[in-house]
Order: structure tokens, then C-alpha cells, then sequence
């Protein structure tokens, strides 16, 4: 599955165990950690993960190393980027 707003490397990339950052609108941020499985951690802000609170982060999940898990993933950034974007919009 192809997304509009989220754009992933491949499966491959991440089986390699490769780290990944990617921001939507300059202040949605999300990071992509493989293990055993592709956990994912968001938070608002300019600065990347390593330079803010571990309380600033609002989610975190855990997804399988796989394509369908990629492709879950990619459906739940996309989710709480919705959820954002509507929390933002009604202040």
C-alpha cells in the first residue's frame, strides 16, 4: 500500500535493522525502530527524539516485521496524524 503523507523504505530496509525519522508538516514528527518487531514513537515539536522529554512523546506502537506490519503502520501514522490535525484545527 502506497501512502500520500507517508513515505517508508522498503521492508528490506528495516529487516537490516535500520532506523527511521520522517515528519509530516514540519512539527508531526515520528520515528521507526526495528527489533524483533517496527516500533514506531511520535511527537510534536521542531526537535528530533534524541533532543526532547520522553514525556513530550504522545504515542508509541509496536507493529510485525512484515509487510502487512509495514502497512499497519503506515495506517496508524497516518490515523494520529488525522487525530493531530483535528485537535489542532478546533483550538
Amino acid at each position: 500500500m502506497r501512502s500520500i503523507l507517508v513515505e517508508l523504505p522498503t521492508l528490506y530496509y528495516f529487516k537490516e535493522k535500520n532506523k527511521f525519522s520522517g515528519s509530516i508538516d514540519k512539527l508531526f514528527r515520528y520515528k521507526i525502530i526495528p527489533a524483533d518487531t517496527l516500533h514506531c514513537v511520535i511527537w510534536h515539536g521542531l526537535f528530533a527524539i534524541d533532543c526532547i522529554d520522553e514525556s513530550e512523546i504522545v504515542a508509541q506502537e509496536d507493529f510485525e516485521l512484515s509487510d502487512d506490519g509495514l502497512n499497519q503502520l503506515i495506517d496508524w501514522i497516518e490515523a494520529k496524524y488525522m487525530e493531530y490535525l483535528k485537535a489542532n484545527t478546533q483550538q
